[in-house]
């Protein structure tokens, strides 16, 4: 199972030429394979460097903002599960509510916010929502939190989504400084992906 690991958050503000403003339309992107597609601002450039098992990031310097998509195999993951659902109900925070469903989306995000909190300096959730729901015709969670890395603090919308036989994790990351401001986009980032 892939998950993402922000320690390359801070690698966000070193690159350039991804000055455009996000007020200036929106563009379709197709991903590499085909198999989905995104919309992100215009402003929103292809950078690289922010995690190794993405296989869609996108940044814009001047607002500060990172995109991602992680797509892992489904029945790849059912696999891992089913090798260490040991290792997971030992763990002192396993949430048996999620525990039913292990193969859903609530044991995909209970998974990756552990993965997340044991290569964070602090980590905490905002909101996660009680149900899966519906986003583009696919079953969907969102999450947001909050971590800090290196010194960096940083604000993340994580929206999982159930396709026909990938989990895709789609990220939108920014500074805890601008994520009021950065807050909607974001939002309409993550919950942009389509199936193809």
């Amino acid at each position: 199972m892939k998950y993402l690991s922000l320690l390359l958050f801070g690698a966000l503000f070193f690159f350039s030429g991804c000055g455009n403003s996000l007020k200036t339309g929106y563009q379709k992107i197709q991903s590499k394979d085909g198999k989905y597609s995104v919309v992100l601002p215009n402003g929103m450039r292809e950078i690289k460097g922010l995690n190794a098992s993405a296989s869609m990031q996108y940044g814009n310097f001047d607002s500060g903002i990172s995109f991602m998509v992680i797509v892992d195999d489904f029945l790849e993951y059912k696999k891992i599960v089913d090798e260490n659902i040991g290792n997971f109900q030992m763990m002192e925070c396993f949430d048996t509510t999620r525990a039913t469903d292990i193969y859903g989306l609530k044991g995909y995000e209970f998974l990756i916010m552990q993965l997340s909190k044991a290569e964070t300096e602090d980590f905490r959730v905002d909101s996660s929502m009680d149900d899966d729901t519906v986003i583009n015709g696919l079953d969907a969670r969102l999450s947001e939190y909050r971590e800090k890395i290196k010194g960096d603090n940083s604000a993340v919308i994580l929206c999982l989504y159930k396709g026909k036989d990938k989990l895709y994790q789609v990220y939108a990351m920014s500074s805890q400084k601008k994520f009021a401001e950065n807050k909607q986009i974001m939002l309409d980032m993550v919950k942009s992906l389509e199936e193809i």
